[in-house]
């Protein structure tokens, strides 16, 4: 097939996922490297763009000492085409405990994350090579069927709307398109290191395995796509069995009790999808699900793999990021001099503290004029949580309004001349004196994690 015959099927390619994918004159955005497959999507994209707004963005890691002349090039290869160029700087921390190409990948997205329009798509150059590869390192991880379905053409990642026109098309044919045109691209040496799994696929795997069989690509693309078919049936189903048992972060245990195991489990991987968190491994699937429906209450029952911890308290299970479970945060243990008149924050899961007018029981009006302490427990604090009432343990309190225990060490409280004056917005202590019938204010608690079930 002769080079123009290549070039004018691969731009088709890329208008028709465009028109499948895109409505109206949406606004798209390519990644660009500068590479062979990056610049070629970048020259059919202006071909192909009529009045669509179309722009470039260069994301510079600054691991390597050509980053610097790479981005020039692709700053004077978008001014030749009359495309708007944005560099961006993302740091990559290389200390982080992960591949040194996973841990470059998610900031090259949050980067991105951060740089797009709420409207507008990225569009990337992955190529049925790239699709051969993720379906083999899939493969390599054991992963299900959502490893093996790979990469969609269109969709959301990174909460980024995603474009992989040349998902189709095998990289050969791109050579073809760049020698056509007579195009110039950066050859980055790093991509020949045999220490990424990637390089090591692409250069020592590859050309046995399409040497055997020249279509490897093109049946794995097909493959991901049947794999997708299934994923979608899996989710349906993952999602008839959720029905209305996940609110926020926090799953109804009712919808995984009686289910069989296998249903159990696609239900946990779909909540974390949901809630974009890290999945887990198969060990550390099974691990979590005997954890959170074989283990006593009182042993507060938790499920945890990197990057997620899931909580179980009575009828419910909370998931959270690892970097904000509130049960593995610190307790506070400083005491805070705070001037009413001005909003407290109290820091990651601890909300903010504010002052509220009121017309019924609160705070007398010379009170709000006092600076307070603001504590946490420490064992041993009582109350009388309304007139003719009991004076009672906090910690009863807290047991009988069903507060998460792990959200109990979080709770301010408030206290005026070393009395406990008030718990947060939960109660106000009607023994201290500052507290009368009809109060100016009372406290507001805002913005702090979840203190009860919603099941």
């Amino acid at each position: 097939m002769k080079p123009l015959a290549v070039s004018a099927r691969a731009e088709q390619r890329v208008a028709a996922a465009l028109t499948a994918a895109l409505s109206g004159e949406a606004p798209i955005c390519v990644a660009y490297s500068g590479g062979l497959d990056s610049t070629v999507l970048l020259v059919l994209l202006d071909r192909l763009r009529g009045d669509r707004q179309l722009r470039a963005v260069h994301v510079d890691h600054g691991l390597q000492p050509e980053s610097a002349g790479w981005a020039e090039h692709c700053r004077q290869q978008c001014d030749a085409l009359s495309v708007p160029f944005t560099l961006i700087r993302a740091s990559v921390d290389t200390t982080a405990g992960k591949s040194l190409e996973a841990v470059a990948r998610e900031a090259r997205y949050a980067a991105l994350a951060d740089e797009l329009a709420a409207d507008e798509w990225l569009v990337t150059a992955h190529h049925q090579q790239d699709q051969l590869e993720t379906v083999l390192l899939a493969l390599m991880r054991g992963s299900g069927v959502h490893g093996l379905a790979a990469m969609p053409v269109s969709g959301a990642l990174h909460g980024l709307r995603l474009l992989r026109p040349l998902l189709n098309i095998h990289r050969d044919d791109l050579q073809r398109v760049a020698d056509d045109r007579g195009l110039v691209w950066i050859e980055d040496l790093s991509n020949a290191d045999l220490r990424f799994d990637r390089n090591y696929l692409r250069h020592r795997v590859l050309p046995v395995l399409e040497q055997r069989w020249p279509a490897a690509a093109k049946a794995a693309t097909r493959s991901a796509r049947l794999a997708a078919d299934a994923l979608q049936i899996v989710d349906e189903r993952a999602a008839e069995d959720v029905g209305s048992a996940l609110t926020g972060n926090c799953l109804a245990l009712d919808c995984l009790q009686g289910l069989a195991a296998g249903r159990q489990s696609n239900l946990l991987r779909y909540v974390c999808r949901e809630l974009r968190l890290p999945l887990p491994s198969e060990g550390q699937l099974l691990e979590a699900l005997a954890a959170l429906l074989t283990e006593r209450e009182d042993a507060g029952p938790v499920a945890s793999w990197p990057g997620v911890r899931i909580r179980r308290y009575r009828k419910a299970l909370w998931f959270f990021a690892e970097a904000v479970d509130p049960g593995a945060l610190r307790q506070p243990d400083a005491v805070l001099s705070w001037n009413v008149l001005d909003e407290l924050q109290l820091g990651v899961g601890g909300g903010s503290l504010r002052l509220v007018k009121t017309s019924g029981r609160g705070i007398a009006a010379a009170a709000t004029l006092s600076t307070m302490q603001v504590r946490f427990r420490s064992g041993g604090e009582q109350l009388r949580p309304a007139p003719g009432a009991h004076r009672r343990d906090l910690k009863k309190l807290l047991q009988e309004k069903g507060v998460l225990p792990w959200m109990r060490k979080h709770i301010p409280l408030l206290y005026l001349d070393n009395e406990l004056l008030a718990v947060a917005d939960l109660w106000l202590n009607v023994d201290h004196p500052a507290v009368v019938e009809h109060g100016d204010s009372v406290f507001a608690w805002g913005a702090h994690m979840p203190l009860y079930s919603p099941f």
